[in-house]
Parts: structure tokens; sequence; C-alpha cells
């Protein structure tokens, strides 16, 4: 009945809102998504926050499905010896969508931007200055070398603003705030609803956007966004859970599209005076009391996620990957935890509130986790299961102090650590702020030899094992869906980077 409840809402919001024009014209796309919140592209962080701004707006640097540098609005760049200046060179003939010329004075202004709004890009870009010496060139220099550089500038954050771009997350009736040089413009929004764009005519590349246009749905339960692909009144969404997969493959008329991916969730504690983060048994505790690979198998399967441990570096990073087995031991769990100061365990008087993101699978983890605590005896939770969208449009997300958040996945294994696991930095959720783990973190903006690096992660994983505040329970592939008609769409390991100026619509 809630699938049915689910396709009948989906047709609701669908058909009024795209009834004109979508319907006649086979090349635009119907893509399903989570409503965004925060619609500012150097401020919004979600998949569908950056699906919606990266098709009004272009990168300098992109960054492929193999998180690979790719040339965009920079056409090449140069480092300097010492490494301490990047020179990138501008594509020329490129206009915005009201006609005005793209200029370095508009990569100078967007640069700024994210500096003055503290943009989470600054985690990556870190201290820089920017200048413009002609109008087809802008030079960064930085006070110390910072071998993650060029993904800052290509972080999805960066998109390049038009010179003086004010009001970007307000939505006037003419939309003149949201212009861009990319391969769509905004034509129509409409607050839990859905986004119209059409085509550049005018993009600055060849042949691209092969679509004439597309129509970001928004629907926020991933049961009616698959119920919407195998209806048809969507033709691609592109953030499911891979529990999903087999299920998908069994529709006809359905694509699945999979990559294996650094996604993951973070169970963790938030580390404050008197807080029960502040003991770092605690955690440890609830550790010793998750089986994550009777967890991975209950949600999966065999051979889809792999079994996670204590930091949010995956099998993705090749060599940066370190796995350190973790141990099972509830008796052992409830024994540390009453020589943390709770004899009777976490929750005895009243269960402990356990906030969870409703995204994927992670509202059936989090009921596992729920069942394999009470089988421990000492650890009793109650679930409170928020929706996406207001989880992480107020933020409060990074105020809970027992949660389970869903990560997406990054281009690179230091981008995690810089967000969310040193001292201060913007998304660090549990308010983690260890001095070794600092330092190590630092060391490794620097250094540019793979197993220098790589031995730096591994004393990282060493103190997360330890004494770091999460458990990371698997690692997942993203998965997508498409109607067998779209062409050329290649999800992206983060899912709203996904680049469609290459999709087009068979018959």
């Amino acid at each position: 009945m809630r699938r049915i409840a689910a396709f009948l809402l989906v047709l609701l919001l669908c058909a009024p809102f795209f009834a004109v024009g979508a319907q006649d014209d086979r090349s635009i796309l119907r893509v399903g998504v989570v409503a965004p919140v925060t619609l500012d592209p150097h401020l919004g962080t979600n998949d569908p926050e950056i699906l919606f701004n990266r098709q009004i707006y272009d990168y300098l640097i992109d960054v492929g499905p193999e998180s690979d540098l790719i040339p965009q609005l920079a056409s090449e760049w140069e480092i300097s010896e010492d490494g301490l200046a990047y020179t990138l060179m501008l594509e020329e003939g490129v206009a915005f969508h009201d006609g005005t010329p793209f200029t370095s004075a508009d990569v100078v202004f967007s640069f700024q931007r994210l500096q003055q709004l503290e943009s989470p890009a600054l985690n990556l870009l870190g201290e820089f200055e920017i200048e413009a010496p002609d109008e087809t060139t802008v030079t960064f220099t930085l006070p110390e070398p910072n071998a993650d550089f060029l993904y800052g500038i290509g972080s999805r954050w960066s998109l390049v603003l038009k010179d003086g771009a004010e009001d970007v997350n307000v939505l006037t009736e003419d939309l003149s705030n949201f212009v861009g040089t990319g391969p769509f413009v905004l034509q129509s929004y409409s607050d839990g609803e859905g986004a119209e764009l059409i085509a550049n005519e005018d993009y600055w590349l060849a042949d691209q956007p092969q679509l004439s246009g597309l129509n970001i749905v928004f629907i926020n339960e991933q049961q009616a966004k698959i119920d919407a692909v195998r209806s048809g009144s969507i033709d691609a969404t592109i953030r499911l859970s891979a529990d999903r997969i087999e299920e998908l493959r069994s529709f006809e008329g359905v694509e699945v599209l999979t990559r294996p991916t650094n996604l993951h969730p973070v169970i963790r504690l938030r580390t404050a005076e008197g807080l029960l983060g502040e003991d770092p048994r605690v955690m440890q505790a609830i550790k010793l009391a998750t089986d994550r690979e009777l967890l991975v198998l209950d949600l999966f399967g065999e051979g889809v996620a792999v079994v996670g441990n204590n930091d949010p570096v995956g099998p993705a990073y090749g060599q940066f990957y370190i796995d350190i087995p973790d141990e099972y031991d509830p008796e052992a769990a409830c024994a540390l935890l009453a020589e943390a100061g709770y004899p009777d365990g976490l929750g005895a008087d009243e269960p402990l509130q356990l906030f969870v993101v409703d995204a994927f699978n992670y509202p059936d983890m989090a009921v596992l986790l729920q069942d394999q605590w009470a089988q421990a005896g000492c650890i009793d939770v109650e679930l409170l299961v928020i929706p996406e969208n207001v989880y992480y449009g107020d933020n409060a997300w990074l105020e809970v102090e027992f949660g389970v958040t869903g990560w997406g996945s990054r281009p690179i294994p230091q981008q995690y650590f810089t967000e969310a696991y040193v001292g201060g930095a913007t998304f660090n959720e549990t308010n983690f702020d260890d001095a070794e783990v600092n330092d190590l973190v630092a060391q490794a903006a620097v250094t540019t030899d793979v197993e220098e690096r790589a031995a730096i992660y591994q004393q990282i994983a060493q103190v997360f094992a330890e004494r770091g505040p999460i458990i990371v329970p698997f690692f997942a592939p993203t998965v997508g869906a498409t109607s067998d008609r779209v062409e050329g769409l290649e999800l992206n390991a983060f899912p709203g980077r996904t680049d469609f100026r290459s999709v087009s619509l068979g018959e």
C-alpha cells in the first residue's frame, strides 16, 4: 500500500508542474531527486543542491567519475616549482546566459566570495590569494604548498559566478539571480515540486548539451523515486540504496547504474564535556557491541558492500586504505561501559536517542543496530528518523549527541579529514579535536609522495581505531536507475556531480 501511495503521489507531483511541453518533447530528461534546501552554489552541500547548480554554472576544473581532474573553464594550468603559485589559462569565447562575456574577473569574484562566505570549499583550498594578470589568466598564490589545491579548485562548491552576483539563494520571479555559463538555463522553479531548465543554445562546448531541456522533479522518498522510474513518470534518478540493486534489475525497461565508491554512513558520538562522547571508552564499547559483518550481510547480502571499520578511508582509495579489523565482543562492551561509569549500561533509566537521517537504507540499519545493542544487554536506544532535507537543511545533524549520518564519496581521502575530523572543521559533527590527528592531517596536506601519504593515513587509522568517535559500518556503491531510452549517462561517485551534457534520449 505504501508503494501504491508513493506512486500516486509522484504522478500528482509530476503532472501539473511539467504538463506544458515536457510530455511532448522527448529530448527533455526528467530526473527525480530529493528537494534541495540551500540553493547558493557556494554553500549547498548535498547531491540535489549540487546537481541543481552544476546545470547552471561551470567549474574551472571538473572532477570526473573516476575522480580525475578535467579541464573546464580553465583550459590548462601550470604549477610553480615551489608549489606556491597556480596559473590557470581560461577558455575564450565563453558567455554567461545573459550574454555577458566570461573573463578572469568572474573567477576572482567567485573565489573571493568563497572566502567571504567561509564556504566548505576552503577545507581543501586552504589559504590563498587570487589575481588576474589579464582577462584570460588567473593566478592563485599560496602561503605554503597544498597537495590537494587543484581538487579544491574543482570542489563541488567552486562553481564560477558572474562578477557581482548577489542573492544567489533567492528565487525571484524572473530568476535573474541564477545566471551562469553552464549547459542549461533555469526557466522555472517551484518549491517542493521541481525546476525546469532549457538547453543553453550558446553553450561554449560544441554539440553540448545534447538534450533540449532538463526537468528536475523533487521526490523525497526513495520508493517513490523507484516507482517513478518504473512507471515512466521520470527518466532517471541518481541516488538509491545499494540494497535495491537486484530489485531494480528485475524491472522491465529499467537500466541500473552502479559505481564502486567510498559512500558510507557514520555512527558517531559527539565529543564534548558532559556528553557520553567525552569518555572515549563509551564509543569503544559501542564498537565492541556492533557486529559489522552480520550488519552488512543482513542489509545487502553478499558481494554488494564492503565491511568498514573506524575511519572514513575505504578500499576505493587503493593503498591509502588501511584495514584494521574490529572485534565484536558484547560482553567486553558491557564491562567497558561499567568501567566508564555506566554499570547498568547506556539508556538504563531512559533510552538513549539515536538520530538517523532518512536516506538510503540507513533507517533499516538503525533498526538492526538497535537490536544488536539490545542483545548485548547494556545499550538501549530510541530511534528518531529525520527526513534528509530537514536533517541537513537546518544543520541539526551537526549538534545531535548520538547520530547516524550519510557521507558521500569524495575524490580524495584528505577531504574527509579536513571537512570533518580536525578541530574547527566545517562539518565536524563529532567535535573531534585530537592534537595528533590534527598534526597528521596537516602533514598529509603538504605531502605529495603517495607512499609517504599512505604511511600518514595508516597512523590516522590507528588513532581512530583506538580512540576515534565513529563507526563506519560499510562502504557501498553509488546506484542510479534510468529508463532504457536514456543514453550516455555515466554516474559520478558523488551523484550530484553527474554530468548531463552528453546525455541523450533514444526512442
